[in-house]
């Protein structure tokens, strides 16, 4: 097994343990509505890296790269950006405004990737990190920028404000594996098969601590 090959199990295995570790805490009392959002969020980032996974390890196919790119390039980000504005901005306008635009971008989203032209002989060439470049279409690319941009934007703006105001490290470890992730997503324009599945690993797995590991005792 080589290294992008490891690297996407693990991001895929890991992902997997934040989707049921949110998912465990909707039976909790109190607001639900922040852990239905990322619950949703990290199931897609299960799926995005599990097809990952199977990109690198079996080569790319049409049907992979299409939901790899619907789940993790357009989806996975915005979903949780929304769980975080559920958290910090409960009930404010803006909040459901943008709740109720992420479920129309979700319908949206899968309308474009279908619709889309996929370019059999990128996906052929392409190594373990997905060749984004191979999906036509403007509104694919411009949905994918958006959403990463704006979501990306929000998380790191709702961790990074909860870590300052409760003095919890916990949100600083989920804001940066946020940052980690956004790095090596954005470093799959130099190349290199391994920056990608191998920041992908390393990110959710901060996130993943950040959401585990217990309050320091005041």
């Amino acid at each position: 097994m080589s290294v992008q090959t490891t690297a996407a199990a693990l991001a895929a295995f890991v992902s997997l343990a934040c989707t049921l570790v949110i998912a465990a805490r909707l039976r909790m009392p109190g607001r639900r509505a922040p852990f239905v959002a990322w619950t949703i969020g990290f199931a897609l980032f299960t799926v995005a890296e599990a097809t990952l996974w199977f990109g690198a390890y079996h080569g790319w196919t049409d049907r992979a790269f299409r939901l790899y790119y619907l789940t993790g390039a357009i989806l996975v980000v915005p979903w949780l950006a929304v769980g975080e504005l559920l958290l910090v901005w409960p009930g404010r306008r803006f909040t459901r405004l943008a709740t109720a635009t992420m479920l129309w971008l979700s319908f949206a989203a899968a309308a474009a990737v279908l619709a889309a032209d996929v370019d059999a002989g990128e996906l052929a060439s392409a190594g373990a990190t997905p060749p984004n470049g191979a999906m036509g279409g403007p509104w694919t690319t411009i949905l994918a920028i958006v959403c990463n941009s704006v979501g990306t934007v929000i998380l790191l703006w709702g961790s990074l404000g909860s870590a300052w105001r409760r003095r919890d490290f916990r949100p600083a470890l989920v804001a940066a594996g946020v940052l980690v992730i956004a790095l090596a997503s954005s470093a799959t324009r130099l190349g290199g098969d391994v920056i990608f599945p191998a920041g992908q690993a390393l990110g959710i797995t901060l996130i993943l601590l950040g959401v585990v590991l217990r309050p320091r005792p005041r």
